[in-house]
């Protein structure tokens, strides 16, 4: 081996020792640290934090106003390194991770089960949201990618319970928003419709009602549903939130 050569294996082990103990002191960094910068920038929150950067805790935690409760959550020291912030989450009802960086937003492969009155505070609908696989990439807060299964149940609509119901469908992007068309049909209801939410957290609810159930058709109506030859027609609005 000629000095030129060993000369460059020292310089290569000497960067990667830097690089190591960069990741090592990154690991063992309080997470508090990460949350109070871009994190909380990009709407992550929590009432207490615990823990270092490799495994660490929030408590009573919320993303964009939403409430997620008490989260276990671990950041990559390496994605520290590329300016990015890459970590995973679990908490007492989802699961999955998160990155942020520059300009863009992206949740991957959340699993969840949240109150829809948590998330859509006096929507006029009772429910449970699940999410399957779910992901979602934001550049500059708008939508730009959307993937998995979004499942709305144990639907409440017009303050008539709907015992059966399920409304489903595949998340995409429309321009800058979210979009989630959802369908679903149970004893004499059948319902379809789209929920769209702006960069902004406005949500807007479109569903349209078929029933042949007269208590169904007298709350619809009662709760302002327009009747049309397709069925009622209710439009539902608001802000995403903390109910």
């Amino acid at each position: 081996m000629t000095w030129w050569d060993r000369r460059m294996t020292a310089q290569a082990l000497g960067g990667v020792f830097v690089a190591l103990t960069l990741i090592l002191v990154l690991a063992m960094a309080p997470l508090s640290l990460v949350v109070a910068g871009r994190a909380q920038a990009a709407g992550l929150s929590a009432t207490t934090v615990s823990g270092t950067v490799w495994r660490g805790r929030l408590g009573d935690a919320a993303f964009g106003g939403v409430r997620l409760g008490d989260v276990r959550i671990g950041v990559s020291p390496v994605a520290l390194l590329a300016a990015r912030i890459s970590l995973g989450f679990q908490g007492e009802a989802l699961r999955g991770g998160l990155s942020l960086g520059p300009r863009r937003t992206q949740l991957r492969d959340v699993d969840a089960d949240l109150s829809l009155a948590s998330l859509a505070p006096g929507a006029g609908v009772i429910g449970r949201v699940r999410l399957r696989d779910f992901g979602l990439a934001l550049r500059g807060g708008q939508c730009r990618e959307a993937e998995g299964a979004v499942a709305l149940d144990q639907i409440s609509l017009a303050g008539l319970e709907l015992p059966g119901l399920s409304l489903s469908g595949a998340p995409a992007c429309a321009g800058a928003d979210l979009v989630i068309p959802l369908s679903g049909q149970a004893e004499g209801v059948d319902v379809a419709g789209d929920l769209r939410i702006s960069p902004g957290g406005a949500y807007r609810m479109g569903l349209t009602v078929r029933t042949n159930r007269p208590e169904v058709d007298l709350a619809l109506g009662a709760a302002g549903a327009r009747q049309t030859l397709g069925g009622r027609q209710l439009q539902l609005a608001g802000r995403l939130g903390v109910s």
